[in-house]
């Protein structure tokens, strides 16, 4: 069969083939439109529009002088919060800001060239509180920096020369001023006014102190003070100017009355002025320091030493001709020198040295040095209080068994075992008159004794003891120092060979042990 002819698809309508061809055109021109736009992208780019007019718009106004409407503008701008406008906002914030800062610094000079300090900062102080800025603050007091020091600095002159120094104080310390000048100008004109005042004032008080007159001195150093031509502060200062002429000529006046007759009426005029001039007792055992208010060391150890002397005439002291050296006898607590029935306020350690400068009453005035064979003056300088008599040994006695009173609690050596002639090691438990009871550190057993029975218990390095070594009760030597509350002892036998042994393993005899009372 012959092939079939192609001739009836070229004869399809030619309308059919128009038809397809507007078909296909239609899809590819409907695939190729462009999307309308969303509409969070359109507010953005809205945003980021109305954000750079106002900044615009800020400049221009800059331009024109009118500060409000640009920073108006720039906080319009600013709200709107676009990030990348935002170091620009800044900037332009600050020039208008400077800028402004001129045309104030302007307005200010001219008050400040007809003296008007006080309108001129109170002007300038009000804008910066208002502002608030920075850069507004640092420019208008650069600008007006010389002619407002120039202003100020007049303004002081004028008044500490009449005499007025409360109101240049107050002028400098006003909020206005010190906003206007800045920390810095304010407190150099301050120290500087300061230091003026202090010596005018100084100056009033000079003839008084020349003269002695402490009263008068500190009456008008107070008045001062009262009246604001001073602070507190000055007035501590210059009160310790005072106090400075005046110690070295009350500690004179103190050491010649020490040995006068006239010595009680010389110590309550000298009681009176330190307490008028405000000082106060020294504290124990710390040194002089600058500005203090503590009574100088000097002049203390003088009144001191008056005191002392009054006391001595009071209870008739037998002054000694030399002064001897004692040791305490247990702990001792001393009365102050100038009240022999003071309450104490000194306890000495036991067998501590000291040297007796006068008898009273069964007591004596004792100095924690020697204070050698100088006049009674400097002898009683030294002085530190009163000891009762029975308390002080010709010898020192550390190791002698403490007073009954103190003897509770204290280690001691005693026989401490019927027929047993070596000592050991107990704890006073009770003291009953004579009799003494001792706890055994061996089993707590109490014994009673006689107190000439006794030893001290103290162990310090080279006590001689009876010691388990080779074989019991064999001579031994304590090598290190053992504390009253020790259980154990480092010891040495007579061979070399060291060990640790019980406190209460140890023995010892009377004669190896040096002597108590």
């Amino acid at each position: 069969m012959p092939p079939r002819s192609p001739a009836p698809l070229l004869r399809r309508p030619i309308s059919i083939v128009l038809a397809a061809l507007a078909a296909a055109a239609g899809c590819a021109a409907e695939t190729g439109a462009r999307p309308e736009p969303r509409p969070a992208v359109t507010a953005e780019m809205a945003r980021i529009a109305e954000s750079r007019r106002r900044i615009d718009d800020a400049g221009r106004a800059l331009s024109d002088r009118r500060y409000a409407d640009a920073r108006a503008l720039l906080d319009g701008a600013s709200g709107l919060g676009v990030d990348s406008h935002r170091y620009e906002i800044g900037e332009l914030r600050e020039k208008v800001d400077r800028r402004e800062a001129k045309q104030w610094a302007a307005e200010a000079d001219a008050l400040l060239e007809q003296r008007d300090c006080e309108g001129a900062f109170a002007t300038l102080s009000a804008r910066m509180d208002e502002l608030k800025s920075e850069a507004f603050t640092q420019e208008v007091r650069k600008l007006v920096a010389t002619q407002a020091v120039a202003c100020a600095d007049g303004k002081v002159d004028a008044a500490t020369t009449a005499g007025k120094f409360a109101e240049a104080r107050a002028f400098l310390a006003a909020a206005p001023t010190r906003n206007a000048l800045g920390d810095a100008s304010a407190e150099r004109l301050t120290a500087e006014l300061d230091a003026t005042i202090a010596e005018a004032l100084y100056a009033q008080v000079e003839p008084d102190v020349e003269a002695g007159r402490w009263a008068d001195a500190v009456g008008k150093l107070d008045a001062a003070v009262k009246r604001g031509d001073a602070s507190e502060e000055q007035g501590r200062a210059l009160l310790g100017r005072v106090r400075a002429a005046a110690a070295p000529r009350l500690a004179e006046l103190a050491g010649k009355a020490v040995g006068a007759q006239n010595a009680a009426a010389t110590l309550a005029q000298l009681d009176e002025t330190i307490a008028l001039l405000r000082w106060e007792a020294p504290a124990p055992g710390v040194g002089e320091l600058p500005g203090s208010s503590a009574l100088p060391e000097a002049l203390d150890r003088k009144r001191d030493a008056l005191a002392a002397w009054v006391e001595a005439m009071r209870v008739r002291m037998t002054p000694m001709k030399r002064p001897e050296k004692r040791w305490t006898h247990g702990a001792v607590a001393l009365a102050p020198a100038s009240s022999i029935d003071g309450e104490a306020k000194r306890r000495l350690a036991p067998s501590t040295p000291v040297w007796v400068l006068g008898q009273a009453q069964q007591r004596a005035l004792v100095a924690a040095v020697d204070p050698g064979t100088g006049v009674l003056a400097t002898a009683l300088e030294a002085a530190i209080g009163w000891a009762p008599l029975p308390r002080l040994a010709a010898q020192p006695t550390v190791d002698w068994l403490p007073p009954n009173d103190q003897l509770e609690g204290e280690r001691v050596w005693g026989p401490l075992r019927e027929k047993q002639p070596t000592l050991e090691l107990g704890v006073v438990s009770a003291v009953r008159g004579d009799d003494i009871v001792v706890r055994r550190l061996a089993d707590d057993v109490e014994v009673t004794l006689k107190r000439r029975q006794l030893r001290s218990g103290r162990l310090p390095p080279g006590t001689r003891v009876l010691a388990l070594c080779k074989s019991e009760n064999e001579p031994a030597t304590i090598v290190d120092a053992v504390p009253p509350t020790g259980r154990v002892a480092r010891i040495q036998c007579a061979g070399g060979e060291q060990k640790d042994e019980p406190l209460a393993s140890l023995r010892s005899r009377p004669d190896l042990l040096p002597a108590s009372r």
